[in-house]
């Protein structure tokens, strides 16, 4: 499979499995490569708060290398700067700006839900089945 580039500037590449998401951005998540450059995320993941947001703009102007990806809102990530936001991450990966992962606008989620509650009920039809005398 060929990764495409981006026709339009403006024009949102929406993503809605993380599995394709993160391999494409390569997030940083492990604390001790972040530390080594000087960063100190705020969680186990290698988060980053609003406060920290100047300085991971700043790292990022001085190694080319790496950019920021933004949580703006329930499970969905930008894969650029967005000022004033919760949470942010470091990255390494594709840069490109137009990339947004939002797994609640998935056309399929419906179908998955139900194929999940469907196998439930057929569970406890079974166990249902097992306690009969």
């Amino acid at each position: 499979m060929t990764q495409g580039a981006s026709g339009y500037e403006n024009r949102v590449e929406l993503i809605v499995d993380g599995k394709i998401f993160w391999s494409r951005v390569h997030s940083m998540n492990v604390n001790d490569e972040l530390r080594w450059l000087g960063l100190e995320p705020f969680d186990m993941i290698g988060g980053f708060t609003t406060r920290d947001g100047p300085k991971l703009v700043a790292f990022c102007a001085e190694n080319l290398g790496y950019h920021i990806v933004t949580y703006t809102s329930e499970h969905r990530y930008v894969n650029q700067y967005v000022p004033g936001q919760k949470t942010y991450r470091l990255a390494t990966g594709d840069k490109n700006p137009n990339l947004v992962y939002n797994p609640w606008v998935n056309p399929l989620r419906p179908l998955i839900a139900e194929d999940v509650f469907s196998q439930l009920a057929r569970e406890a039809d079974e166990i249902g089945r097992r306690c009969k005398p």
